[in-house]
């Protein structure tokens, strides 16, 4: 089969063609890396191997996965295979984009744990106060739903799907100590109503969360709604 790889070479981006013999059970990532035994000069990242870093996040065929994750011949198609790096993220070299927009997001919104110390006590939970955020802990930070997110073709400025998934995760977490309607003024002025609701973030997350549907939750919980928005009952999308 013939796979089409983009390049970068920090000045100019063209793709590279190969062929290469395929087994049906073989990853996207296997491949590169037989093709990268032999041309020794395609950079790519892959850590974990096993869908849990989300480094190997790259697009096929139009469409961001985890190299890792996929078969070739689940994406192929007639014959041939183009990879490319992940959409609106800055290309470093080849397959390899900037990651620092993940950091920054974070500090941005907040999204971090805010905790009273007692270190008398434990911090508990009950099994069902966390069932209700627990999907949302699997996101693992790939960028593929970032990747396909149409909202960012009319608002650069909207934060991004993983983001407010991990917002949704701190307002509903019964032991974080940050007042939640602070978090979702916080996701408000990151463009929180942005969403165009195109569902392409649960459609390329490789663990399943609907983005979307916790971005639409969120605005639910909102006590101070643009446009009397607030209270509406979105359904849900999982």
């Amino acid at each position: 089969m013939k796979l089409k790889i983009k390049r970068f070479d920090g000045d100019r981006s063209y793709f590279e063609e190969f062929e290469v013999e395929v087994r049906d059970d073989e990853t996207v990532l296997e491949v590169l890396d037989k093709i990268n035994r032999v041309k020794r000069n395609i950079a790519y990242r892959s850590f974990c191997r096993s869908s849990i870093c989300g480094t190997c996040a790259i697009r096929l065929n139009q469409r961001s996965v985890l190299a890792c994750k996929t078969k070739v011949k689940d994406l192929v198609q007639d014959g041939e295979l183009v990879i490319e790096p992940l959409n609106k993220l800055k290309v470093i070299r080849d397959l390899v984009v900037d990651h620092s927009y993940l950091e920054e997001s974070h500090r941005r919104l907040k999204n971090y744990f805010v905790d009273e110390i007692d270190e008398k006590k434990e911090n508990l939970q009950l099994p069902n106060e966390l069932k209700i955020y627990d999907k949302q802990t699997d996101c693992i930070g790939c960028m593929a739903c970032y990747s396909e997110c149409d909202a960012l073709l009319n608002d650069p400025n909207f934060a991004g799907p993983f983001s407010f998934t991990k917002v949704y995760r701190f307002v509903n977490d019964s032991r974080d100590k940050m007042d939640k309607q602070e978090r979702i003024e916080i996701a408000k002025q990151n463009n929180l109503y942005s969403c165009v609701n195109c569902q392409k973030c649960y459609l390329s997350c490789p663990k399943g969360i609907s983005s979307m549907n916790d971005i639409k939750l969120l605005q639910t919980k909102d006590e101070n709604p643009p446009f009397g928005l607030g209270g509406m009952d979105f359904g849900g999308f999982f």
